[in-house]
């Protein structure tokens, strides 16, 4: 209890600290109802389905990948984007009802974009080796 304030009353921002994000999450808006949950839930449609495109996207390009035949090592690397892609969808499902499962969905995400950030890398450095590298000459 904050002192100078009476019992059972507490000043807002006595209580931000305690109650961090969950507090800030359920405001009033202007209208006098309550900004829940449900209030946010449709600013997470773009997110869940852009979510669920580059999921996709990840697995068309794996298939792609396997098809082509484009290296064992390079092909480990992307079955593990693959491996991520997916438990970040599995986070994201999970992580709405359990919020200690859902922490780790953002943690994912930055796993996610270091492999990518290595996979890319790695394939412009090839590529920039290989047209450094000049061609054998052919002449007899």
């Amino acid at each position: 209890m904050v002192v100078g304030t009476a019992p059972g009353r507490c000043r807002p921002a006595d209580r931000v600290p305690g109650y961090g994000a969950f507090y800030v999450a359920n405001k009033v808006d202007e209208d006098g109802k309550t900004i829940d949950m449900n209030g946010f839930e449709d600013g997470f449609g773009i997110h869940m389905g852009f979510g669920y495109i580059v999921w996709l996207m990840g697995i068309v390009f794996l298939v792609i990948g396997l098809a082509a035949g484009i290296g064992r090592w390079r092909l480990g690397r992307h079955g593990v984007l693959a491996l991520l892609l997916t438990l970040q969808v599995l986070l994201a499902w999970f992580g709405s009802a359990v919020p200690a499962i859902g922490f780790f969905h953002p943690l994912n995400a930055l796993l996610i974009l270091g492999m990518l950030v290595w996979i890319v890398n790695d394939t412009w450095r090839g590529k920039q080796t290989s047209a450094a590298t000049p061609a054998p000459s052919t002449a007899v």
